[in-house]
């Protein structure tokens, strides 16, 4: 049985690196939320401080005492609304794998998520545009292999299997289609991709 991927509703911010209570998390949400909104709407290069200052309401001099950087600026933005998946513990790597899938299918789908994804796309070659997209993919391939980690340690799967090249192919279709097709990904295509790995996986183990 499968279900429509729920629509993308307001998240719990977060911010690496940063402990902030209160009125100073406040600003710093609206800080970052607002320097994602820019990036979607002009791109790295385009990007200017007095723009997110203006869009967030917050002073620029607020700005470059936190970020001093633009890029420490929008890697920070883009941290905090490209949440990494999470590593739900649904019971099995499939539950797992779905759960994770579909969360990043809803941002990928949403009107901002589209955003940042043709901008990080159109400016990949950009020398600090790279590092930064370098860093969110490897973080997110981390956390997926972690889902089969967890898998082989409690007897999902043979213990030589190899960890990462498994979750690689269960989320690079469902990448492919959503960054390099922009097409429009549900839960039944997400589950028909892992069922079919694991299809896989299962009768290389018993070979």
């Amino acid at each position: 049985m499968t279900t429509s991927i729920p629509e993308l509703k307001p998240r719990t911010r977060r911010t690496e690196g940063v402990r902030v209570k209160g009125r100073a998390a406040r600003v710093v949400n609206e800080v970052l939320t607002a320097t994602a909104e820019e990036l979607s709407r002009v791109g790295y290069a385009a990007l200017r401080v007095e723009d997110v200052a203006a869009r967030s309401g917050v002073n620029k001099t607020t700005i470059y005492r936190r970020w001093p950087t633009k890029p420490e600026l929008v890697g920070a933005a883009l941290c905090t609304v490209m949440e990494p998946p999470d590593t739900p513990d649904t019971g099995t790597l499939r539950g797992d794998f779905v759960a994770s899938l579909t969360k990043s299918a809803v941002f990928t789908m949403s009107p901002l998520g589209k955003g940042v994804v043709r901008v990080m796309q159109i400016e990949r070659a950009h020398p600090e545009v790279e590092p930064i997209a370098r860093a969110l993919r490897e973080e997110y391939r981390s956390l997926r292999e972690q889902l089969v980690e967890r898998a082989i340690a409690r007897g999902e799967l043979p213990q030589d299997t190899d960890a990462r090249f498994l979750a690689d192919l269960m989320s690079a279709p469902v990448l492919a289609r959503l960054l390099m097709d922009q097409e429009p990904v549900d839960v039944h295509f997400i589950e028909r991709v892992i069922d079919l790995v694991l299809a896989g996986a299962c009768r290389s183990a018993k070979q």
